[in-house]
C-alpha cells in the first residue's frame, strides 16, 4: 500500500491551493484567538500598596487601574507613559527619574492585570484605560500644551491611538511596531491585527519623536522607519547605535533625553 499517497494524495496545482488557503486559515485563527495573551504574557507585580506615587483610577466597568506619579515642581509638562509587555509601573523609576531631571513629570498606567490593575489586558480596554488616564491628567490641571504621550513597545500601540484621539504635545515612541502582527509576518497579510500603529499614523497631525536602537532585533528599527515615512506632521527619528529593545533607556542619559527636550521645546 503506498501510505504516502493515501496520507498526502495526488499532488496537483489545486491541492497546492486549498492547502494553502487552509494552512492561511488556521494561522488567521490562532492569531486571532491567542494573540493577546501572546501581546501581553502574564507579569508578576514588582510592587505592593506602599510603593510612592501610586493611585488606582475606576474604569466605567469598575476595574481598578493602577496609575503612579512621578511630580516635580519646576515641571514644564507632563509625559503620560505606557510602559512595554513585561514590566510594570514599578520598574519605571529610573525612567521618570531621567525624565524628571529634564523637568517632566510623568504619569504611568499599569494594564490589566499587570501590577496592581485588576482585570485581563486587551488591546480595546488598554485603550479606554489610556482615556481614563488622559483625562485624569486633564483634571489635574494639564492642558494638552504641556501634555506629551509616550509609549515604549507594546505602550506605542496605546499611545498612538490615545494621541489620535487627543490632543499633545507630541507623541514620543520608544522602540515602537508598525503593528503587533507585522513583528512576525513584516507584512500586513493577516487580519484583524493587532495595535495598527501604521494605519493610524497618517491620521496624527501633532509632532511625532521616535527612538530606536540599530540592534533591536525585537521589533527591528524598519518598523519606526515605516511609521515616519507616513506621519505628515513634524516628526523626527533618532537611531541609537547598538541599543537593543530591553536597554534602550540606557542610553538615554548620553543622548535622546537632550533630544527629546530640544524637538518638543523648538518650534
Amino acid at each position: 500500500m503506498n501510505y504516502k499517497k493515501l496520507l498526502i494524495g495526488k499532488l496537483s496545482w489545486k491541492r497546492l491551493f486549498i492547502s494553502t488557503i487552509t494552512i492561511f486559515l488556521l494561522i488567521t485563527a490562532f492569531a486571532h484567538v491567542y494573540a493577546e495573551k501572546l501581546i501581553f504574557p502574564y507579569n508578576q507585580s514588582s510592587y505592593d500598596e506602599t510603593i510612592v506615587g501610586l493611585k488606582f483610577l475606576q474604569a466605567e466597568d469598575g476595574v481598578s487601574i493602577a496609575t503612579r506619579f512621578w511630580q516635580v515642581r519646576d515641571e514644564k509638562a507632563v509625559v503620560i507613559y505606557f510602559h512595554g509587555n513585561y514590566m510594570d509601573i514599578g520598574h519605571l523609576d529610573d525612567v521618570a527619574e531621567l525624565l524628571n531631571q529634564q523637568h517632566y513629570s510623568v504619569l504611568a498606567m499599569d494594564y490589566r492585570g499587570y501590577g496592581l490593575s485588576q482585570g485581563q489586558p486587551q488591546e480595546e480596554n488598554t485603550y479606554q484605560d489610556a482615556q481614563l488616564v488622559y483625562d485624569y491628567a486633564q483634571d489635574l490641571g494639564y492642558k494638552p500644551e504641556n501634555t506629551l504621550i509616550l509609549g515604549h513597545s507594546v505602550g506605542s500601540g496605546v499611545a498612538t491611538d490615545l494621541a489620535l484621539k487627543n490632543q499633545t504635545k507630541a507623541l514620543i515612541l520608544i522602540s515602537p511596531f508598525s503593528s503587533t502582527y507585522r513583528v512576525m509576518t513584516r507584512y500586513g497579510i493577516l487580519p484583524f491585527d493587532k495595535f495598527n500603529n501604521l494605519a493610524k499614523i497618517e491620521n496624527i497631525k501633532t509632532s511625532l519623536f521616535i527612538v530606536h536602537g540599530t540592534d533591536d532585533h525585537v521589533i527591528p528599527a524598519w518598523h519606526s522607519q515605516e511609521l515616519i515615512n507616513k506621519h505628515k506632521g513634524k516628526h523626527e527619528r533618532v537611531l541609537i547605535n547598538g541599543a537593543g529593545h530591553n536597554d534602550i533607556w540606557h542610553y538615554a542619559k548620553s543622548n535622546f533625553i537632550k533630544q527629546l527636550d530640544f524637538f518638543v521645546e523648538k518650534k
